[in-house]
């Protein structure tokens, strides 16, 4: 029974339990983004390069697949903008906002920090 209630977290590390989930699942859904977009980019080049060297090569084809791959490689560009404005320190500030009912609360607004 001893040994059942030490495995348990104790209230004050269930916060941080949540928040290293939460952080792990927000990773996973990362690197399962860019993975996608990189293996588009893959994949398009070696069609790309298999288009080019047969005989005769396929111009318009490669043209079109070079396109492809010009768009996979841009999704990956934005998702990773988009984390980095998400993290940004710069890009948020946090302001205090008196509530109509007593106490405050810290609000983040977009926008540069001054």
């Amino acid at each position: 029974m001893r040994s059942a209630q030490n495995s348990l977290p104790q209230p004050q590390e269930r916060p941080k339990s949540r928040k290293l989930t939460t952080l792990g699942r927000m990773t996973e859904s990362i690197a399962k983004e860019l993975n996608e977009s990189l293996c588009c980019v893959i994949v398009n080049a070696s069609t790309c390069l298999r288009m080019l060297a047969a005989d005769p090569p396929n111009v318009e084809g490669a043209r079109q697949t070079a396109s492809r791959t010009i768009r996979c490689s841009d999704r990956a560009a934005e998702a990773v903008s988009q984390l980095c404005a998400l993290f940004s320190e710069t890009n948020k500030r946090i302001e205090t906002v008196a509530p109509s009912r007593g106490g405050s609360s810290k609000v983040a607004r977009g926008g540069t920090s001054s």
